[in-house]
Parts: structure tokens; C-alpha cells; sequence
């Protein structure tokens, strides 16, 4: 039996779930969790294929492909990014950023890596966090928003390096911003002074002598 259109659009929106997360990803941009992927065949005026009919109808080299983004229904909607407020069991410390944070450093960390791609931290550093049962589990939504606060806030910096494997595609890679106060104070850095603090020298000032000098 041929698969129906209304049973292979469902497919390919799943399909290109990830991959569209990338390349949005890669602009800087994040899809809120209350909008869901939805993926028409076309015909080759723009028309609708009608949901009951073979797939095998639309064809690559004719049909067109409509891919959008819609509301979803109000069950399916993701929930917010971080917890209430009112939770006594969340502290600073144990924030969502923070533990971002902490989380890159420990990556930066890593033996044998010059870079972090934001690619794998997102998708196989962070999924690895644990969070104690009851706890808030951030969901990958959850993290993408989080990594997207951290670059706007420039807690986090993102640069371009060389792909060793294809090197016409550079790997986006994240580094945190260790000069920054709010980083210092996550990663428990003793915070530096970074004001300029001039030093008493003893004897006539400076502009004394310089003067003195002209005449």
C-alpha cells in the first residue's frame, strides 16, 4: 500500500525538525516552543496536494515543498523557561544560566579540545546535565533559549574556526566571557578590579617639573 500525502507531510516536518534547528541555530535565532513545524506538498502552480492521495502523485522535479511554522495546540505548547519564582528548591546558584555556565567551563576544560562547537554542547553536552528528581528538567527548547540569553548578554562569545573535516563549512564554536563580572561570580572567580587606581609618588608633581623644564 502507497503512503498517502497526509501521512508523509507529518513525516518530513519531523524529519526536518533538526536540521532546521541547526541552521536556525546558526543565525542566532530560536523558534519559541509554542509554534510547531508544519511541512505542504505542492503542485507545481502551489496548489494543495489533497491529503488522501498518493505521495507517489508529487514529485521533486515538478511539485514544491511549503514549509512554515504555526501555533500549536494549546496541550502541546512548551512550558516556560524557567521555573517559578516562588520555588524555594531553586536557588541562583542552580539557575538554568548558571548551570550553562558551569557547564562550558567544565567543557572549555577538556583535555585535548581547543574549541567547544556550540553544536555539541548543545545537543550532547547539555542533555547529559542531571537535575535532582522533583527538580526542573529543562527541555532542549529550554537550553536553546538559555545559550541564545547567555550570547546576548555576551556572558557567552561565539566565533568561527576552522572545520578540519570540511573546510568550506567552519564550526561555530562558544567560549565563555571570563572578564565578565556575572561569569566570575557563577564560577566562584575572585572578581578583579578593573578600575584604574592612580599611585602616589613622593616629591613635586609631574606637571611641576615638566614646567620647570620649558623655562
Amino acid at each position: 500500500m502507497s503512503i498517502r500525502i497526509d501521512q508523509l507531510e507529518p513525516e518530513l516536518a519531523q524529519k526536518l525538525v533538526s536540521p532546521l534547528k541547526d541552521i536556525l541555530s546558526e543565525l542566532r535565532y530560536t523558534v519559541p516552543g509554542q509554534y510547531k513545524l508544519h511541512v505542504s506538498l505542492l503542485d507545481a502552480n502551489g496548489r494543495k496536494k489533497r491529503s488522501n492521495a498518493s505521495a507517489e502523485n508529487w514529485s521533486p522535479a515538478s511539485g514544491r515543498i511549503e514549509i512554515r511554522f504555526e501555533p500549536a495546540p494549546e496541550n502541546l505548547k512548551t512550558p516556560t523557561l524557567e521555573p517559578p519564582l516562588a520555588s524555594s528548591t531553586q536557588s541562583d546558584s542552580g539557575s538554568l544560566e548558571a548551570r550553562l555556565l558551569k557547564a562550558l567551563d567544565r567543557a572549555e576544560s577538556t583535555p585535548g579540545w581547543s574549541f567547544v562547537s556550540l553544536k555539541k554542547f548543545r545537543d550532547e553536552i547539555l542533555p547529559r546535565e542531571s537535575f535532582a528528581p522533583g527538580a526542573f528538567q529543562p527541555t532542549d527548547v529550554h537550553w536553546q533559549e538559555a545559550i541564545r540569553g547567555a550570547i546576548d548578554k555576551r556572558f557567552i562569545l561565539v566565533a568561527k574556526v576552522a572545520n578540519p573535516r570540511s573546510p568550506q563549512f567552519p564550526v561555530t564554536s562558544i567560549r565563555l566571557n571570563r572578564l565578565v563580572p556575572e561569569v566570575q561570580e557563577v564560577l566562584g572567580a575572585t572578581k578583579k578590579d578593573m578600575d584604574f587606581h592612580p599611585i602616589r609618588i613622593k616629591g613635586e608633581p609631574l606637571s611641576a617639573i615638566i614646567l620647570r623644564e620649558r623655562r
